[in-house]
């Protein structure tokens, strides 16, 4: 489930780059209205994208944390 989030979130990070890019290209035309648009875009997928990633990678702690503390207790059980 985690790595579901993690790649859906590298994959938006990497659109919200693509955009940028397309937002740069647009400025190198003069279309700088065009451009802003692209940008206020690239800006909610790119955060969007960060976002996932890092509510993948705390998911991924807690649950390696959950299972050393389960270890832990059945260690000292023994």
């Amino acid at each position: 489930m985690f790595r579901t989030r993690e790649i859906a979130g590298w994959l938006l990070v990497l659109f919200g780059l693509y955009l940028i890019r397309m937002a740069l290209d647009f400025v190198g035309n003069r279309q700088v209205v065009e451009a802003s648009v692209v940008v206020f875009a690239a800006m909610a997928v790119f955060r969007g994208g960060i976002h996932l990633v890092k509510v993948a990678t705390a998911a991924h702690i807690c649950l390696a944390a959950e299972r050393a503390a389960e270890a832990n207790t059945r260690s000292d059980r023994a």
